[in-house]
């Protein structure tokens, strides 16, 4: 029997991968956008430009209390009254809590009902000396997860300003990132600093009542862009979620070999031997592994291979955070359960490195690079993923590790990452 609505999935996600599979434009996006961040740059410190035709103002467009109504109250607060009908349904959100990384949105551009380009945003996020995500993380400076988080946030806002929730059916009211690219252009310490994003829209594919929208992102702080990229998000009705078939078409799998009499080829380490929990009065937000199993050696390129198990109970914190009515896992904290495994496989086989002042360096010869084609809910009971190790270098002086990853929930495969890496040098 045939399905029209299933064919136009189909459509959006062919379109989809081959926008991703022409990211080599990432480039050529970042350098023609320099001109509008130096030209709020320049602004911000007084000096004019008569050919620029957008103005500055030290007062928001959206405060933080106006983002936290988004995140759980009232939709209208934030955005205004044609908004209205929103608060009396379910409708897509924003992360609230300790998840929301955004203080205030300083300009939004862009037709409201029109999905097409231009669109922009302009958003500020401040990592005060005391934030949860320094004092509990594993290794030296901010996690990858939550650069994600501040890189991808304003791209949801920019999608709501527009109206798109007003324009698609009521029950298409789950807002899903699918895949995209991060490039790090350095990795500057951002503690007590403020971050920058300016994000602007690519393009809106429409079906059947879904909508695919393609945004790039840039993070700056002090005036330098450290990051760039691109990412896919699309609205997805109910259904479609809960017919969750992952990357793999539905069947269940085991990451490589595993399994079995196989795991005796691995070594069985606990997470928390290598990185004690502390007190255990702190929230455990970035608690992401139970176990490793680690091979030094072998896999698919021959430079070892790591894989990490966590046992859910459908409690955990971030589902209250991410998202009201709709409580589901940020993709970004399986990337981040994926580089604590490369910090850790790094710690348990060089326990002699000492580093005086430490510093982590993301970037890589390739943009990291994320799929998403499933998710992780309440009802879910484990995740685990596996890393297979491309780049290996291990001294007294420096570290450097990069791979390919999967990720799976109850042992269907739904996410995969490429070119996931980590550095550590002294600073």
């Amino acid at each position: 029997m045939i399905n029209p609505e299933g064919d136009h999935i189909q459509r959006i996600l062919a379109v989809l991968h081959e926008n991703i599979s022409h990211s080599n434009q990432l480039q050529q996006s970042f350098m023609e956008h320099q001109a509008q961040v130096l030209q709020t740059i320049a602004a911000d410190i007084g000096f004019s430009n008569q050919s620029v035709s957008t103005t500055y103002s030290p007062q928001p467009v959206l405060t933080r209390t106006q983002l936290e109504e988004f995140g759980t109250g009232s939709i209208a607060k934030c955005f205004g009254p044609d908004f209205k009908i929103l608060d009396q349904r379910k409708s897509p959100r924003i992360p609230n809590g300790d998840l929301l990384m955004i203080d205030r949105v300083l300009k939004i551009s862009g037709k409201r009902g029109n999905l097409n380009p231009p669109a922009s945003i302009t958003t500020e996020f401040g990592i005060p000396k005391d934030i949860w995500f320094i004092n509990q993380n594993t290794y030296p400076g901010s996690p990858l997860g939550v650069l994600m988080e501040i890189a991808l946030q304003p791209s949801g806002i920019l999608s709501a300003y527009l109206g798109t929730s007003l324009m698609i059916p009521a029950d298409v009211n789950l807002f899903r990132n699918l895949d995209g690219t991060i490039s790090f252009i350095s990795c500057p310490s951002l503690l007590g600093k403020t971050v920058t994003n300016h994000s602007w829209l690519l393009s809106s594919v429409s079906a059947g009542g879904m909508v695919i929208q393609k945004f790039a992102f840039e993070l700056s702080t002090g005036g330098s862009v450290f990051l760039a990229g691109e990412s896919s998000f699309g609205y997805f009705r109910q259904a479609d979620m809960d017919r969750q078939t992952g990357l793999d078409v539905g069947e269940k799998t085991q990451p490589g070999h595993f399994g079995g009499t196989n795991r005796y080829d691995y070594l069985r380490v606990e997470f928390a031997s290598i990185f004690p929990q502390g007190d255990a009065s702190t929230k455990p937000y970035l608690d992401l592994i139970d176990r490793l199993y680690l091979k030094e050696n072998g896999g698919k390129y021959g430079l070892g291979v790591i894989i990490g198990e966590k046992e859910l109970t459908g409690n955990e914190w971030f589902y209250e955070n991410h998202f009201f009515q709709d409580p589901v896992m940020p993709g970004s904290l399986g990337i981040e359960a994926i580089i604590q495994g490369l910090w850790a496989y790094a710690k348990y086989f060089q326990k002699d490195t000492n580093f005086h002042n430490p510093l982590i360096d993301f970037s890589f010869n390739e943009p990291l690079y994320w799929k998403y084609r499933g998710q992780v809910i309440p009802a879910n009971r484990e995740i685990k993923f596996e890393i297979l190790l491309k780049t290996k270098y291990i001294s007294d002086s420096s570290i450097k590790l990069a791979g390919d990853a999967d990720f799976w929930v109850d042992d269907v495969r739904i996410y995969t990452i490429q070119n996931i890496s980590m550095k550590l040098s002294e600073g």
